[in-house]
C-alpha cells in the first residue's frame, strides 16, 4: 500500500518554495516529487494552514451483511450463487467474493461429504469418511 510523503518533507518543500529562489520545477527535481504534488501542498497550505495528510474517511458500507449471509448459507447450502444473490440483491460473483471472506468454498457435493450440499467450511486434512457405514450391496 503507498504511504504518505512524511509531514517533515512537506514542510522542508514547503519552506523552501518560500524563499522564493528556485521554481516550482527545481524544488521538484531536488526532493525527487512531482510537480502537481507540490501544487497540491502548496494548496493545502493555504487553505487549511496545515501539512497534515488526509486521513482516509470510513469505509463504505457493503451491501451485505457477511454474519446475515454466513447463516443463510449454512441454512441453506445447495443454494446456488445464483440464489443467493438474488435473496440479498446481488450479483453471483459478490456471493463468491463473500464466501472466499467467509473462508467457505464452494463445491460440488462429493460421496465423501454426503448430502452437506455445495457450500460448506473448509475440511481439515485429517477428515476420513465414515467407514463403519455398510453397503446396500453386502
Amino acid at each position: 500500500m503507498v504511504q504518505a510523503y512524511s509531514k517533515d518533507l512537506r514542510v522542508r518543500v514547503i519552506n523552501r518554495l518560500k524563499n522564493g529562489k528556485e521554481s516550482h520545477q527545481e524544488i521538484a527535481d531536488n526532493f525527487e516529487i512531482g510537480v502537481a504534488t507540490l501544487r497540491r501542498w502548496v494548496r493545502l497550505h493555504k487553505e487549511t494552514g496545515s501539512l497534515d495528510c488526509k486521513v482516509p474517511t470510513v469505509t463504505r458500507p457493503r451491501k451485505v451483511n457477511y454474519k446475515k449471509a454466513q447463516k443463510f448459507i449454512e441454512k441453506n447450502p445447495d443454494k446456488t450463487l445464483k440464489e443467493i444473490g438474488e435473496k440479498f440483491g446481488v450479483k453471483d460473483t459478490a456471493v463468491l467474493y463473500i464466501a472466499k471472506k467467509l473462508n467457505i468454498t464452494y463445491k460440488k457435493t462429493l460421496s465423501v461429504r454426503g448430502a452437506k450440499g455445495r457450500f460448506e467450511r473448509r475440511i481439515p486434512k485429517s477428515f476420513k469418511p465414515n467407514s463403519k457405514r455398510k453397503s446396500h450391496l453386502s
